[in-house]
């Protein structure tokens, strides 16, 4: 362990003069306004409190499916990140001050950071996020899910407890939360998890519903929220009535709203800008985004320290309107403000 940190050590310096160079930090900060507020520079990426849970999280964090799918550039075609790909970002962001991480169900979005982690002798600097997808229906059988999910995942990190798990379902209808509500209260007794969480693709109207009937048996809740998916607008203040901690997905609308830029040129800086658009809603606490190479995690998070001009902002709204993205129908069907 004592070769594997200082090997981190040393990528931590390194990524760190890279990230420098590459972000172009000073340009960035001085050329969209203010960059940065309170005791936290430019560079290191800014704490919210979380809801309830008083956690003060990074408001931008790792979202899971950064390690699942392969989406990594590749001559042979794209792949997944690799172990190694994954200690120098996850090393950089940590220094950074990024201490969320988010993961779904998938094992690989569990074990990929799990292992970092503990090569990097960090475990003890982060806030891990379990989420249950898919497995919860309003029946008596959520619970087994439930109890099964936690066991079986917390083999893959470096720690005895995970700090929240949060349960969702791809669907445009909540469920009777019922049932998951009580294994997680024992899961949450049992020492295992701290808080909890729900979230979804249902519309907003089912969120209002369901913080209205479950809000208090949660810390936290989870939503979709771009610059063109915004009707989460409507959802924030209700929840926030309930101290719920407000994590958002799908800052790029799984990519679409990206789609035919040109983002080394006349596009560059598009993505920390709308992550800087998320970021701009008092309510958000974290904002969530995938990523798959170091560039995109400077470009993510760097939206930290990113101001948004008039014209800032406008360029976005004029490229969210510009038309539909093409693989995010749920999102299309529920999502867009009337």
């Amino acid at each position: 362990m004592a070769c594997d940190h200082a090997v981190g050590a040393n990528r931590r310096h390194i990524t760190r003069r890279r990230f420098l160079g590459r972000a172009g930090m000073a340009i960035v900060a001085g050329s969209l306004g203010p960059a940065w507020a309170g005791n936290t520079p430019p560079g290191q990426v800014k704490k919210r409190r979380l809801g309830k849970t008083n956690l003060m999280v990074s408001e931008i964090g790792f979202g899971g499916h950064s390690w699942e799918y392969p989406r990594v550039p590749d001559p042979a075609g794209p792949r997944k990140v690799s172990e190694d790909e994954a200690v120098e970002i996850i090393s950089a962001a940590l220094d950074m001050g990024v201490n969320f991480f988010d993961a779904d169900t998938a094992i690989s979005e569990h074990e990929l950071p799990g292992k970092v982690l503990k090569r990097l002798d960090r475990a003890d600097d982060v806030i891990v996020c379990v989420r249950l997808c898919h497995k919860s229906h309003g029946v008596p059988e959520d619970k087994q899910e439930i109890y099964k999910f936690i066991d079986e995942r917390l083999k893959l990190w470096p720690m005895d407890s995970v700090d929240i798990m949060m349960v969702s379902m791809t669907t445009e209808e909540y469920w009777d939360m019922s049932y998951c509500i009580e294994a997680l209260e024992k899961v949450k007794q049992q020492g295992k998890i701290r808080f909890t969480g729900f979230g979804s693709h249902f519309t907003p109207e089912n969120y209002l519903e369901a913080i209205a009937k479950y809000g208090d048996a949660f810390d936290i809740c989870s939503a979709p929220y771009n610059v063109r998916h915004r009707a989460a607008e409507e959802v924030f203040p209700v929840a926030e009535k309930h101290d719920l901690g407000i994590v958002t997905i799908k800052p790029f609308a799984r990519g679409s709203l990206l789609k035919g830029l040109d983002l080394a040129d006349d596009d560059k800086g598009t993505p920390r800008r709308m992550v800087a658009f998320v970021l701009r809603n008092k309510y958000v606490d974290c904002c969530l985004t995938g990523l798959h190479t170091f560039d995109q995690m400077l470009e993510n998070f760097s939206a930290s320290w990113t101001g948004l001009s008039p014209a800032d902002g406008e360029a976005l709204e004029r490229l969210a309107s510009a038309k539909p993205p093409g693989d995010a129908d749920w999102l299309e069907r529920s999502w867009v403000l009337a």
